[in-house]
């Protein structure tokens, strides 16, 4: 009860491995890689399999977290921008409306004082008007009184 078309396993081993040999060549084809591997850390490294899968396994592990961190910092860094913002525009807004009543403020008191000087000015006006008026009647009726109160005064 065998079936024919089970592989046996050394030959899937031998082809795995062929195919493994044809990306390490390839791999070190690149002149990069190439580059790397003349360089001391690189011959450490191929003569140090196990730390180089160590390695390897550390930083392909290690993206996630570090990934992770980088978009949680910027992600606050946008929101606390953001955030920022908004609060100088609230603040802008809030001491943009303290302004305006300021102001209205102000040009209340303006018109009421207006309003207070010119009614002050009208009476006076009219007060002084009615008494220079009264006055000039009378010259007019009795000058002999006026010049009278003139001697008068200048006695």
């Amino acid at each position: 009860m065998q079936c024919s078309n089970v592989v046996s396993l050394p030959k899937v081993l031998l082809e795995f491995h062929g195919r493994f040999h044809n990306l390490m060549d390839s791999l070190n084809s690149e002149p990069k890689m190439a580059e790397f591997m003349r360089t001391s850390l690189g011959k450490y490294l191929n003569s140090h399999p196990f730390l180089a899968l160590s390695l390897l396994v550390f930083g392909a592990l290690a993206t996630v977290p570090v990934v992770l961190f980088l978009v949680f910092a910027m992600v606050t860094f946008i929101s606390v921008t953001v955030g920022f913002v908004f609060l100088e525009v609230f603040l802008l807004t809030l001491g943009g409306a303290t302004l305006l009543c300021a102001l209205c403020g102000v040009a209340m008191v303006a018109i009421m004082v207006s309003f207070i000087l010119s009614a002050f000015y009208i009476t006076t006006s009219n007060v002084l008007n009615l008494y220079y008026s009264q006055r000039v009647s009378e010259e007019k009726s009795d000058p002999a009184k006026i010049l009278g109160s003139k001697n008068q005064r200048g006695q």
